[in-house]
């Protein structure tokens, strides 16, 4: 009989021990969920844009398959991406680079699926000067515009956005995030491999480098598109007329696959230029960084005043949204110093460093877990915040 009762105490005791256990678990489940649902969605995402044999297959056959419609939003033609089924989802506000092909780049396309598989409405629209690679201040205003439109459309949860960025689409969703009209509105900004400050890319670009923390400069080695694209916006800055015009046509002559965009400035008479883009083409025929800040300075002052607004750092608002960036240690662009500058504008920055980035592009192969085991950390701290208030 006693022995019958030591039994009974003891399973009881065990069943007691695992409803604790139980218990435990599903707290434990409650609190991590956001993180547990992040990753599932992570790894749909990162499957868009990586070759994987396995994975790939396995995410388009577990998630619905989404719709794409072409739309404008704010006055900007967009490719709208939904997932299956009914909204409203989160709203993911894609901001592209400088290319040609804008929102029908296949690349772009595969990740707006991507995006849409794993739950989210996602815009992508053709901002303007993007397409024709140069930034200019309307640029900079239709991307605050587009997020505002973005988050008040009628598909999107919340009227909140988040803000995905690549290269100069990262920066010019950072400029976007610090608008007064926006920043209330965005819920995160993920970017890859931004720039901060647009003096040291107009350096990098022309002299091949940039000044340190200490005073000394840097050398960084930056692929020759990035000279290109600084060319065409420096010189979209001038006051319209002849010079701006001659100037303009022949950088876009010399195209944006020339291995030496700016041999043929440096090259260049100015004696049929006037003063202000005879100012211009110094600052772009200049290679040595000795010289870099007293020609800055002697830019026309409407000039340095539509440089500055392509500059977050340069920027008088904060941005007050959780900000996500990754970047590669050796980016052909922006140096990682970049990234690093944004917390001065930025107090909830996160800034991650990965060899699995090539610039905009995943260069990771499934043997490289550490670089690789970075960038999905990224990319699920973004979408976690994305979804924050869903």
């Amino acid at each position: 009989m006693r022995v019958r009762r030591e039994k009974k105490f003891r399973r009881r005791r065990r069943l007691a021990l695992l409803l604790v256990l139980l218990a435990m678990l599903l707290g434990i489940l409650f609190v991590f969920w956001s993180w547990v649902d992040a990753q599932a969605r992570a790894v749909v995402v990162v499957s868009s844009v990586v070759d994987a044999a396995v994975i790939t297959p396995v995410a388009e056959a577990v998630s619905g398959e989404p719709r794409f419609s072409d739309e404008t939003v704010a006055g900007n033609p967009a490719l709208v991406a939904r997932p299956a089924g009914e909204g409203p989802w989160p709203a993911v506000f894609f901001v592209n680079g400088t290319v040609p092909e804008g929102r029908k780049l296949p690349e772009a396309r595969r990740l707006a699926e991507g995006f849409a598989r794993a739950g989210y409405l996602v815009v992508l629209p053709d901002l303007p000067g993007l397409t024709r690679d140069r930034i200019t201040p309307e640029t900079v205003a239709e991307t605050a515009e587009a997020a505002r439109a973005i988050s008040e459309h009628r598909d999107a949860a919340d009227n909140r956005v988040a803000l995905v960025g690549i290269s100069t689409g990262s920066t010019l969703a950072l400029l976007a995030a610090g608008e007064p009209a926006t920043k209330d509105r965005v819920s995160v900004v993920a970017g890859v491999a931004p720039y901060s400050d647009i003096k040291t890319v107009v350096n990098v670009a022309t002299t091949g480098s940039y000044e340190g923390r200490d005073g000394d400069f840097v050398r960084h080695r930056a692929d020759p598109f990035l000279s290109y694209v600084v060319a065409r916006s420096l010189v979209a800055a001038l006051p319209p007329g002849d010079d701006r015009q001659a100037l303009s046509s022949e950088i876009e002559n010399v195209g944006r696959e020339h291995p030496n965009p700016l041999g043929g400035l440096r090259l260049r008479r100015t004696e049929d230029l006037g003063p202000e883009a005879r100012a211009v083409v110094a600052l772009l025929a200049n290679r040595d960084p000795n010289r870099f800040a007293g020609l800055y300075a002697a830019l026309p002052n409407g000039v340095k005043k539509d440089l500055e607004a392509f500059s977050p750092l340069a920027a008088p608002g904060r941005i007050m949204a959780p900000v996500q960036i990754a970047t590669g240690p050796q980016d052909k662009y922006f140096p990682a110093s970049e990234s690093r500058n944004l917390g001065g504008i930025a107090p909830d920055l996160r800034v991650t460093v990965t060899p699995a980035l090539d610039h905009a592009e995943l260069d990771a192969s499934v043997g490289d877990v550490p670089a690789l085991a970075g960038f999905n950390a990224f990319v699920v701290r973004s979408l976690r915040d994305a979804r924050v208030e869903e």
